[in-house]
């Protein structure tokens, strides 16, 4: 027969497996790697522009000063982004970087 104990402690790992599950879960999609240009354009003004740094700064190889500064990012950058999401809002965040980068160039 099972006692008092032994369900109660059951029911505190079915909890932990689950709350470490659901964690686990959140965790994965932390980054804006797999974010669509529609979420990008919902996002709180005040992300933008550490999500965009995020994209345009992700596997960027430093030794050809392709780095793009965080005070670009957020003046010139976020605007840009916005205005090329917005036209494509089905596009992957990722998919536009180039497109970011080379305006930014100009």
């Amino acid at each position: 027969m099972i006692n008092k104990f032994t369900l109660s402690t059951v029911g505190i790992f079915a909890t932990a497996i689950l709350a470490t599950a659901s964690v686990s879960a959140v965790a994965k999609d932390v980054t804006p790697n797999n974010m669509s240009c529609q979420e990008y354009i919902d996002l709180n003004p005040q992300t933008m522009a550490p999500v965009a740094f995020w994209m345009l700064n992700k596997d960027v190889d430093f030794k050809g000063g392709d780095y793009v500064d965080f005070n670009e990012t957020e003046t010139t950058a976020v605007p840009l982004t916005l205005e090329i999401c917005k036209k494509h809002p089905q596009s992957a965040l990722k998919d536009i970087k180039d497109t970011v980068k080379n305006e930014l160039k100009k």
